[in-house]
């Protein structure tokens, strides 16, 4: 058998042609068929589809990394799959200096609640060197330019390793990336995701975020070496190998649960309205509530059910299976966790105006979604005391030059206490208006244009991979470690 990849013909054209249809039908229906304003559903597919791929990729620079620091070589027959996916992060680079320049561009999209001026409370302005144009752009910029970066430094000092002095140099930039690795993947959740909410937060959201897209990222990793020995290549690589990139999506599939559930378990035991806010929501609107436990089935309970077992583990079948439908579970995950916000409803007669915020996330009604559910004797003094602070706020903020408050500013404060309570509680999803419980907080949907995307940046991914091994050996054969990983077996006494 032939270890060299050649990427023509119709694997090609298919592959291409995924990418570019996928994209192309996207973006026009996310263009024309837009509830929203400022075409949120176009930049938030956007956002989440570079943000999941590019995660995906860089957990097979992780993959390489780690290894090399701790001198692992049974993954020397495969390894240049894993550093092959990462050329994705180049396209992830690109794409986010596009969402960046929509940022300075147009305030009032995907992240109004921080960047637009008008949208902003004291909560918000409490977080203002962190939550700030300039901040993020040059945070995103430079994060998703290292590890571009390290990708490129990859394919160009560890494909073909041939003697242990260039193993150790290769061992420095490993270390050069976990170093950047373990700093920027906590921060660059906070800044692309978690800000979405600024009103929210959880210490657990980088490694849960981490975790999710492992599992999809070891997922990808299975059915690219399976692909790749169905089509005659790899012909070193066993069950064995298989088996043990098997294990690493079943761990990390493990410790996406046990993150999730602390975060969830934790957030409820404490009960905190600023940070319960974040699910009320989601489980406010029932097609989100449907996907919260529809990832939860997919994400851990289909894997321990099909792959606990060591046999199923080396079955390729069955580990492609489970690989197809964690892609798609932990898709759905970061679905979850991005839609919610950009596309949310004004609260009020549900048109937009200067004020508005997309998801109903000021302060004081973020604390009165708890007192409708019954917690009112613990939150009205709080939630007075930050309705006061906000008041002050916009009274500060309309103060003309000679020190007295506009017309405006006094119209708008003497009527607050009189409209806050049925605002408040009409934003959490509680009002009995014509559209029923729940169903009027988001404009989100998983319709064809998020299949388009989805399917656009599959095509993306596989074609940055595909393109990095065309013309190559794929595997390494000079590398000190092959031997090992020729004849890796895993056994149990």
């Amino acid at each position: 058998m032939s270890n060299t990849f050649t990427f023509g013909g119709n694997l090609k054209k298919s592959v291409l042609g995924l990418a570019v249809v996928g994209l192309v039908l996207g973006v026009v229906l996310g263009f024309f068929f837009d509830d929203t304003s400022h075409h949120s559903r176009l930049w938030a597919n956007l956002l989440l589809n570079t943000y999941y791929f590019a995660g995906i990729a860089v957990t097979g620079v992780f993959f390489i990394t780690a290894h090399q620091l701790g001198y692992g070589g049974w993954h020397t027959v495969f390894k240049r799959v894993p550093i092959a996916m990462g050329r994705f992060l180049y396209v992830a680079f690109f794409l986010f200096l596009i969402i960046v320049a929509g940022l300075w561009l147009s305030p009032e999209g995907l992240y109004s609640h921080w960047a637009d001026p008008h949208h902003r409370d004291s909560i918000v302005l409490g977080k203002a060197p962190f939550l700030t144009r300039k901040a993020y752009a040059l945070g995103v910029i430079i994060f998703f330019g290292l590890w571009a970066l390290f990708t490129w430094l990859l394919s160009k000092k560890f494909i073909s390793i041939k003697n242990w002095k260039e193993y150790s140099s290769a061992k420095k930039i490993s270390a050069g990336f976990l170093l950047v690795f373990g700093v920027s993947s906590s921060i660059l959740s906070w800044w692309v995701i978690m800000s979405l909410d600024p009103h929210w937060y959880s210490t657990l959201f980088g490694w849960y975020n981490l975790a999710s897209y492992f599992c999809a990222g070891f997922a990808m990793m299975i059915l690219l070496m399976i692909g790749f020995k169905r089509m005659g290549h790899l012909p070193n690589v066993t069950e064995d190998h298989i088996h043990d990139v098997a294990k690493l999506m079943f761990g990390f599939s493990v410790f996406w649960t046990y993150l999730m559930f602390s975060q969830f378990m934790l957030i409820w035991y404490a009960n905190i309205p600023e940070a319960t806010i974040w699910f009320t929501k989601r489980f406010d609107i029932p097609m989100f509530k449907a996907i919260f436990f529809i990832a939860l089935a997919i994400n851990f309970f289909l894997p321990v059910l099909a792959i606990l077992k060591r046999d199923a583990k080396r079955n390729f079948l069955t580990v492609g299976t489970i690989s197809v439908l964690l892609i798609f579970g932990h898709y759905l995950d970061f679905y979850h966790m991005v839609m919610v916000e950009p596309m949310g409803i004004p609260h009020g007669n549900h048109a937009t105006t200067e004020h508005d915020s997309h998801a109903n996330l000021s302060a004081d009604n973020v604390l009165y979604a708890e007192v409708d559910a019954g917690h009112e004797g613990d939150v009205n003094g709080h939630a007075e005391e930050i309705h006061d602070d906000l008041h002050a706020e916009d009274e500060h903020m309309h103060l003309d030059e000679t020190g007295h408050a506009d017309e405006h500013t006094v119209v708008s404060d003497s009527h607050a206490d009189e409209d806050h309570g049925e605002e408040a509680h009409t934003a959490a999803g509680h009002g009995n208006d014509e559209h029923g419980h729940g169903k009027e907080l988001t404009y989100a949907k998983l319709g064809l244009v998020e299949l388009f995307f989805f399917l656009g940046f599959l095509g993306l991914f596989l074609f940055m991979t595909f393109t990095g091994l065309d013309g190559e050996d794929l595997e390494s054969g000079d590398d000190p470690f092959l031997e090992e990983s020729k004849n890796h077996h895993v056994k149990y006494s």
